[in-house]
């Protein structure tokens, strides 16, 4: 099995879970707020990480100018996640939001230069068939 699998998998459930509990914080805050609580969340959390497992910083300023954008784009992205879910079905926002990789595998292929293989490109046409279906209703425009 590969090194990475269980790295992953535990990544996708705690992923499922954090999509879900947009869901439920939206019920009784707003999504500015619940926005807000959340990278209070993630603050506490990397703080501890970085405590327990860190044994200094690491300060290339391409490094720090990344990771920075990072966190700006995550976090905007997830106010209009969270403004979505306020509105609409979770599973169907979760199911479209969850094809974000697909903007990383466009961007690794025109920047980084990787490439794929007939399998894994077989793979996203699934998955976005998989959420196509996932999220259409029929009769609904």
């Amino acid at each position: 099995m590969y090194s990475w699998w269980a790295n992953a998998m535990t990544a996708l459930v705690l992923w499922g879970l954090w999509a879900f509990f947009p869901k439920l914080s939206l019920r009784y805050i707003d999504s500015i707020t619940a926005l807000f609580f959340e990278t209070v969340g993630v603050f506490i959390v990397g703080l501890l990480f970085f405590l327990k497992f860190h044994q200094g910083f690491s300060l290339h300023p391409l490094g720090i100018i990344y990771a920075v954008l990072t966190g700006v784009f995550g976090t905007v992205g997830l106010y209009f996640f969270f403004s979505a879910v306020k509105l609409g079905p979770i599973s169907v926002i979760s199911s479209i939001t969850a094809l974000y990789p697909l903007i990383t595998v466009i961007l690794a292929f025109l920047i980084l230069g990787e490439r794929m293989s007939l399998q894994q490109m077989a793979g996203i046409f699934f998955a976005l068939l998989g959420a196509f279906l996932l999220s259409w209703v029929p009769g609904r425009s």
